[in-house]
């Protein structure tokens, strides 16, 4: 019955409220997961032995505040394991590539700054939680790219609409609302863009969300999809910090906190215009 109400209510309400309040939420029941399942003694540990400085992977030598680390317990971008299936399409990233990129859902801003620095190029950076946007901004100051970096609320259809005719590189979390985010006309006007969606079913049967974009995207864009891999000591990259920290510490960073179906969908356009390359792996 509560979830019924909570159904009906989101129907009524408009998608940046629903998305404000979801998102401020989310962020509450993270701080409190990360002190249960150990996230943030590790990394409080990591910090300690390890430094501020993103270790290894396409964003190595981004700095990271400790409070961003700590309030997303993404320890696994300090050390640059952060979702590493989608590594070989952001290693490609480079200047003068894309006419403007965005990071929607961007949380503490490892994604939004990394690519400003790898591209040096204009990034905007989406969250509608408000603790997301004060850390995202903090981590744009500490890495010296606070010009590159537009820090905004909710990312709406319109918002995308708007950019048709441009090339652009979208990396998309937004938590479920992909689904109505990326509508056929939206993937239209982004047909010279190329795109990461980490994908979510919510309450649909799995593999909803992914067959539903799969089929948007189909006529403009070549699609793939990526599936989490599971972790384990050869994964990580830096086998002194993987001694120091412990076997359990490694398993706790890996596990990112998500579940082992996660997947993403990788659309790359099959036009491209007049840019001057597409990010294809």
């Amino acid at each position: 019955m509560i979830d019924q109400i909570k159904r009906s209510i989101k129907k009524v309400l408009p998608p940046r409220i629903v998305a404000r309040i979801s998102a401020n939420r989310w962020w509450k029941f993270l701080w409190k997961a990360c002190e249960h399942n150990g996230l943030h003694e590790v990394s409080r540990k990591l910090i300690a032995n390890n430094g501020v400085v993103v270790r290894w992977g396409p964003f190595a030598g981004l700095k990271l505040p400790p409070r961003a680390v700590l309030a997303s317990g993404n320890c696994a971008a300090l050390v640059g394991t952060y979702e590493m299936e989608i590594h070989p399409w952001l290693e490609q990233l480079a200047p003068g590539q894309y006419e403007r990129l965005l990071d929607i859902g961007a949380a503490e801003g490892y994604y939004a700054i990394g690519m400003a620095l790898r591209t040096r190029s204009r990034v905007d950076a989406f969250d509608t939680a408000s603790i997301a946007r004060r850390l995202c901004r903090a981590t744009a100051r500490v890495n010296g790219v606070s010009h590159l970096v537009r820090v905004h609320s909710f990312c709406s259809r319109q918002t995308l609409l708007e950019l048709a005719g441009l090339r652009c590189f979208i990396l998309s979390d937004c938590e479920g609302y992909e689904a109505s985010l990326f509508s056929a006309d939206v993937i239209g006007a982004l047909s010279r863009s190329d795109l990461i969606i980490e994908l979510h079913d919510g309450l649909a049967p799995a593999g909803t969300t992914r067959q539903l974009l799969r089929e948007r995207f189909g006529t403009t864009h070549r699609v793939q999809v990526v599936q989490f891999r599971p972790r384990d000591l050869t994964s990580f990259p830096d086998p002194v910090l993987a001694a120091m920290l412990g076997a359990d510490a490694i398993r706790v960073i890996s596990e990112e906190g998500r579940l082992p179906d996660q997947e993403w969908l990788v659309a790359t356009a099959l036009h491209e215009g007049s840019s001057s390359g597409s990010v294809a792996a």
